[in-house]
């Protein structure tokens, strides 16, 4: 059984990263089951956030980790929430609130999700992966399904949102999914078949 340890708190993230990779062999573990403390996102970038979470985690745990950071990015608020999508309000309705209210009516409504994933193995070894997916801001939220901005987000080439489309179709598409896949190539390339 190979453990690989997750640097994220959000149970639901961390379901959704299990769907998705579903690698026969690989246990997936919460890092809060080895330590409980608050992992900080100083970073400026994705890219930042990810590695430093993914460092943190196989430092303490001395296992093989994954961190992740994924963002919003809408065109006309210069990118934003971007890096900040997490923190940019206290929950995800006042996130989602604040993104409608920034964008009021708006006919550009251009947006992307970005995901970066970094695979820590080892003391200064790692791997990063990522994913995007454009699309546009809906003018209201719709839906129940996901999490995050889910609700608001209307991919490319589709009429509902995350939230109204549910897992099976999100999990296929999504920023998050495209990163989890390139990961999931080379996790199989360079860790499970050299053990057969």
């Amino acid at each position: 059984m190979f453990i690989i340890v997750l640097a994220t708190r959000n149970q639901k993230k961390i379901e959704e990263i299990n769907q998705i990779l579903n690698i026969r062999n690989v246990v997936l573990r919460p890092y809060h089951e080895y330590i409980d403390i608050h992992i900080p996102e100083p970073g400026e970038t994705l890219l930042e956030n990810s590695l430093l979470k993914a460092e943190f985690v196989h430092r303490i745990t001395k296992l093989p980790a994954l961190g992740e950071d994924s963002g919003l990015f809408v065109e006309a608020l210069n990118g934003a929430p971007g890096v900040l999508s997490a923190r940019y309000e206290v929950n995800d309705k006042k996130r989602i609130e604040r993104v409608l209210r920034e964008l009021g009516n708006s006919k550009n409504r251009k947006a992307w999700f970005r995901a970066v994933i970094v695979y820590y193995y080892d003391i200064k070894k790692y791997e990063v992966f990522e994913g995007e997916i454009e699309g546009r801001i809906a003018y209201e939220p719709r839906g129940e399904s996901g999490f995050g901005y889910d609700p608001i987000f209307i991919p490319f080439g589709y009429k509902e949102t995350f939230a109204e489309l549910g897992p099976v179709i999100k999990n296929k598409i999504s920023h998050r999914a495209k990163a989890l896949k390139k990961f999931k190539k080379f996790f199989i390339r360079n860790f499970v078949e050299r053990q057969k």
